[in-house]
């Protein structure tokens, strides 16, 4: 195989790679744990109002509303959200 083909597949590859990194977002600012403003912003961000947010066992535990309702959020450090369960 040609020397030329080969440093080109390599180049490729590479760049295929670098493309795919941040696609997917794999740089250390969002694999870094969230802080309880954080979290708070990110909650406030999809309509609800923190009333409270403790943080236990390595969950966020939120209580907020949203249209009237109560709800009790379980967040995890990264800031994917676990569990939301309306409070009665």
């Amino acid at each position: 195989m040609d020397n030329n083909v080969i440093i080109a597949s390599i180049a490729g590859g590479v760049v295929v790679l670098a493309g795919l990194k941040w696609f997917f977002g794999s740089s250390s600012e969002s694999s870094s744990p969230k802080s309880k403003e954080e979290i708070g912003t990110l909650l406030e961000a999809q309509g609800y109002q923190i009333k409270e947010i403790d943080f236990d066992d390595g969950v966020y535990e939120v209580d907020a509303y949203q249209n009237g309702k109560e709800f009790e959020i379980k967040v995890d450090r990264m800031g994917t959200i676990l569990n939301i369960k309306q409070d009665n």
